[in-house]
């Protein structure tokens, strides 16, 4: 027998029949397929609502039951951390709702569900011209994070969205929130958010530098954290491709 969660923020429920059906029947066949990878995201119109749908790849067995019985579903920590995100000042596409669909003991379909906002990835950063003065404010806003104690772990170039110009000012949207950390105080935790903001080192060093700077700290220990967050990252990385090449041969 299935069980179906669904909570949709108070703004959204007029938009309650769409989202129900997502729920019973799964992703409508006129919706737009904008990314898939381990997860799934979709672009849908809801009412007079653009949305974007992220389907969270079935968890194995036993993750299945971890997330009815000790943790929470990803898709309701986006919605929650989303929530809080916004609460501490900061920039998320605006969640609408997150859906779970349990049969007996165990999680199957879920799916977290958010206004689409038009920005620009950060993905190759220094490929754009609008990168000198957009730099200094992504390192400002970097700044604002960690001394609100938010610890992002997939800090990724592709996870952080952004709109504006040099003129009217820069406004950054933080995604994929699902693995989110608040009130943390520790440095390294913080810093290791340098990890993967940039795989090509001199520009990671760039943004290190402008972090300095907007947090009035030694420019040289912040590229020393940025550097060895990134060091340890490749190293990690680099093992688990080592691995899952032994295991196909």
């Amino acid at each position: 027998m299935q069980k179906y969660t669904i909570y949709i923020g108070s703004r959204y429920e007029h938009l309650r029949k769409e989202i129900a059906d997502i729920a019973k029947n799964g992703i409508p066949p006129s919706a737009e397929k904008i990314y898939e990878g381990r997860n799934a995201l979709y672009r849908i119109k809801m009412g007079n609502v653009i949305t974007v749908v992220k389907a969270f790849k079935l968890p194995g067995f036993i993750n299945s039951r971890i997330y009815t019985t000790f943790r929470k579903s990803k898709a309701y920590r986006s919605y929650h951390n989303s929530k809080k995100m916004i609460a501490l000042g900061f920039h998320v596409p605006e969640p609408i709702a997150y859906i779970e669909v349990r049969r007996g003991m165990r999680l199957m379909e879920s799916y977290y569900i958010c206004e689409e906002v038009k920005g620009k990835e950060l993905r190759h950063w220094e490929e754009y011209p609008e990168s000198v003065p957009m730099l200094p404010a992504l390192a400002d806003e970097i700044v604002k994070l960690h001394r609100a104690g938010v610890y992002h772990k997939d800090f990724s170039p592709g996870n952080i969205l952004y709109t504006g110009s040099e003129s009217t000012g820069y406004r950054f949207y933080f995604v994929d929130l699902n693995r989110m950390e608040f009130g943390v105080k520790s440095r390294k935790k913080l810093m290791s958010m340098f990890k993967s903001i940039n795989l090509n080192t001199p520009e990671m060093v760039k943004l290190a530098r402008l972090y300095a700077k907007a947090a009035d700290e030694d420019e040289e220990t912040v590229v020393a954290e940025a550097l060895a967050a990134n060091k340890k990252y490749m190293a990690q990385r680099n093992l688990k491709k080592k691995l899952k090449k032994s295991f196909k041969n």
